[in-house]
């Protein structure tokens, strides 16, 4: 019996879950013929809201929310708010009490609270995100599925002018997502 949404059922379907993982911020300033480079490591965690679609090819199409938390005993915590559209491409048709993989991209748009403590003035950084990973579903029954996904992140951050400098950052990792879904 398959998952997939058939004639008379709903195609759409919500899912909630939880992140974890770790990334490197990278900064480069820039003045004159002089550069200067700096990087952070931190660990990251997040609870990811999303709303998606079943197309008539068993492919998928998602639009989420996350709020993310980035640690480290240098940076403190940081909050990285964001929506990302996926499309999920399914090796398998998802079936009930199977487990059905699939390869996952997408893109996003992001904002950074700025802090005042690392950056000059009042704005939020804004940011364009990709990301690429694989994961599966597992289908409990016809309403609700198991789904888990391992995805490399990048965030390409907005250029912060002071003055003569420039400086340009950008944030990488990788995420591990655990949740349930339920078709509506």
């Amino acid at each position: 019996m398959t998952v997939s949404a058939t004639e008379g059922d709903s195609k759409w379907y919500v899912g909630i879950g939880g992140t974890t993982g770790s990334g490197t911020l990278t900064a480069t300033a820039a003045v004159a013929n002089f550069t200067a480079s700096a990087s952070a490591d931190y660990d990251t965690s997040s609870i990811p809201v999303k709303l998606g679609i079943v197309l008539e090819n068993d492919n998928r199409f998602e639009l989420s929310y996350q709020s993310i938390k980035a640690t480290d005993s240098s940076l403190g915590t940081e909050t990285i708010s964001g929506v990302n559209v996926d499309y999920k491409l399914f090796i398998e048709e998802p079936k009930i009490k199977s487990f059905a993989p699939y390869v996952v991209g997408g893109l996003g748009l992001y904002e950074w609270e700025n802090t005042a403590q690392y950056f000059v003035g009042d704005d939020n950084l804004h940011g364009l995100s990709w990301n690429i990973g694989a994961g599966g579903v597992y289908g409990i029954d016809n309403n609700i599925e198991l789904e888990a996904t391992a995805q490399y992140k990048k965030i390409n951050w907005q250029d912060i002018r002071v003055g003569a400098i420039n400086i340009v950052s950008d944030n990488s990792g990788t995420e591990l997502y655990l949740g349930i879904n339920y078709k509506l």
